[in-house]
């Protein structure tokens, strides 16, 4: 299509008002022609503005090793996983109830998005580090502890509709949680292998930790850290990612099992 002339030669009487738009979909209703795809053009074009952003508290979760493992190990692996999430965020005894207000799960493959509405540091940690230390009275398909990584941070999300129908989000905040958990692992592991261990040890040395944005560790006094919940806790200065964006990270790292 040429949109650009297309868009010129529309009449006025075919923009949509506000009232007319979808701020979850982005669309109209239904496209069945071309004039509905250009309406759905226009749709965007004046009303970017006024797009919902918000700050959402974001998590980003990813089961250890779960890629390399075979197709029938990562199903029985995802159901456990969906299983001790579900009991842990739904439980009746969930102590974090109406403090932790989640939003949406958003599965990812190998682990899940959880955003939920912006909350207080010092709360989002300890909800974090329970939640993590849950994960070690599992044991997976092959009968050993589950290892997961997390990383979380407030930030920026904007709501949508996916191709699925399910609500979902996109926005700096869902990018910034991958990245801090991609690189923030990287930089972590790379920094033990100098020291003279192995790759394989480094990842054994990354599993069970909780990487942080500075959106959540700036407000955060870390000697108050629980000694007995948390095996240490690393600062990571000037972790750089593949756009060449630098951000520090803190790291909580080998969260301890559950008692």
């Amino acid at each position: 299509l040429d949109m650009e002339d297309e868009l010129k030669n529309l009449p006025e009487k075919s923009v949509p008002t506000k009232d007319d738009f979808d701020f979850a979909s982005f669309i109209t209703e239904k496209i069945d022609s071309k004039i509905d795809l250009l309406k759905s053009v226009i749709q965007q074009r004046n009303l970017l503005g006024s797009v919902p952003s918000e700050e959402k508290f974001v998590i980003l979760i990813d089961i250890v090793n779960f890629s390399k493992n075979d197709s029938r190990t990562q199903f029985a692996d995802i159901v456990i996983f969906q299983k001790y999430m579900r009991s842990f965020i739904f439980s009746r005894n969930f102590s974090f109830e109406k403090r932790i207000r989640i939003e949406n799960f958003i599965p990812t493959g190998d682990g899940c998005y959880i955003i939920a509405e912006k909350c207080d540091a010092v709360l989002a940690v300890d909800f974090l580090i329970t939640m993590i230390s849950g994960f070690q009275n599992l044991l997976d398909f092959q009968n050993e502890p589950m290892g997961i990584r997390c990383s979380a941070l407030i930030g920026e999300c904007i709501p949508f509709i996916d191709l699925a129908f399910h609500k979902n989000y996109v926005g700096d905040g869902m990018n910034e949680a991958s990245r801090i958990l991609a690189y923030g692992q990287k930089f972590l592991e790379d920094e033990y292998i100098e020291k003279g261990n192995s790759e394989l040890e480094a990842k054994n040395f990354s599993k069970n930790s909780l990487f942080l944005g500075k959106s959540l560790f700036a407000d955060l006094d870390f000697s108050d850290v629980d000694k007995n919940r948390v095996s240490e806790i690393h600062s990571l200065k000037d972790v750089v990612d593949k756009h060449g964006k630098i951000r520090d990270v803190v790291v909580l790292r080998g969260i301890k099992k559950y008692r």
